[in-house]
């Protein structure tokens, strides 16, 4: 989402980025919804002259139409912004808890409310009962990061200072290059050979993906047009230090490695449960791909999005509701996965342990 991917020429117009472009194809057209709950009530007045002094709107593509020139050629042109049209206010409030609702909120205008092309790509959605308000956001306007980097530079707490963290963060990930430095010198030779073997059968191997190899029909497929089919919006809830556990007793694993790691295991148990002969059949599925050319997608009938924050971790699971039909087991094993890896690495230690103190009274 930076400035410099916009060149403004004599008529306020600009040519979009690569992934502007992609992100506005209707094949892989992409609405990012943020749902914030606030403390206080919502003054509708306050909230509206907030984002209107904010540097949300100094930004060129909030207050830029996408338009097409004389040659077909998609362009961003500057136009006034009234705020008045971003803000949708919903006062109703349904019978459930408000997670359940506001998740059954986002999941209905994630197929059925597409954003308005006659004004800048974003909204204000206003849910004064739930006092929640969601921002809608094309992502060929930004990323997730950039716009809550956004989002915090325009309603973070103000004097608050961030260098300790960003300090501590930064010393972190330059011990991290520096041990991985000494461990390349050790195994300079060998640890190349390596790296480029492997470079080389997972290059070919995801050539080979987006070429030709694609993955077969399963009972969790969906078919022709399942990106419109009616949506269900469940939420897995995980500890963040739970995470970190499983990465720290696994050598050279990641967070992404312990989430497809659950993932897989959810996904095999959900299945396992609820269609036991499929099971019997090798089920392969291809994740983390962000962005998928082919023309026939076979797997856009569940989309996952984690989201971090105060040691918490929230996996949110949306589905097509006619194929997977129960997404609060789905998610619930997604929990239990994570919570077996945790105990099995967990009794392993204390194995571990037991057997080291035993050595010792014998050597002893």
């Amino acid at each position: 989402m930076s400035r410099d991917n916009i060149e403004h020429n004599g008529n306020s117009e600009a040519l979009n980025s690569p992934f502007s472009r992609i992100y506005l194809l209707p094949q892989t057209e992409q609405i990012l919804n943020c749902a914030m709950g606030l403390k206080n009530p919502i003054d509708i007045d306050a909230l509206k002259k907030a984002f209107s002094n904010s540097i949300m709107l100094k930004h060129p593509r909030f207050c830029s139409l996408m338009v097409k020139d004389r040659k077909g050629v998609d362009r961003w042109k500057k136009t006034h912004v009234n705020i008045d049209d971003h803000v949708i206010i919903h006062p109703e409030v349904g019978e459930k808890d408000q997670e359940t609702e506001l998740n059954a909120y986002l999941a209905d205008i994630s197929v059925s409310t597409p954003l308005s092309k006659n004004k800048p790509l974003w909204e204000i959605h206003v849910l004064k009962g739930m006092n929640c308000v969601v921002l809608r956001v094309h992502h060929a306007l930004g990323d997730g990061a950039s716009l809550m980097s956004m989002l915090s530079a325009c309603f973070g707490k103000k004097g608050v200072d961030n260098n300790h963290n960003n300090n501590v963060s930064k010393d972190d990930n330059n011990h991290a290059i520096k041990k991985r430095m000494k461990n390349w010198k050790e195994k300079s030779i060998w640890g190349f050979i390596k790296t480029l073997w492997f470079t080389i059968v997972f290059g070919l191997r995801l050539l080979g993906k987006v070429l030709w190899v694609k993955d077969m029909e399963s009972v969790i497929s969906g078919g022709q047009g399942v990106e419109l089919w009616p949506r269900v919006l469940v939420t897995a809830k995980f500890k963040l230090d739970d995470f970190k556990f499983v990465k720290m007793a696994i050598p050279f694993a990641t967070v992404n490695d312990v989430l497809l790691g659950l993932i897989s295991a959810g996904l095999s148990k959900y299945i396992e449960v609820k269609y036991p002969t499929a099971m019997l059949q090798a089920l392969k599925v291809t994740g983390v791909v962000v962005v998928n050319l082919r023309k026939n997608s076979a797997f856009q009938a569940l989309t996952m999005h984690l989201v971090s924050y105060g040691g918490n971790a929230d996996l949110q699971v949306m589905v097509a509701k006619d194929i997977i039909h129960d997404p609060q087991f789905l998610a619930n094993c997604f929990q239990e996965s994570l919570a077996e890896m945790k105990n099995y690495i967990t009794v392993n230690q204390k194995k571990e342990q037991i057997s080291i103190f035993g050595d010792q009274n014998i050597i002893k």
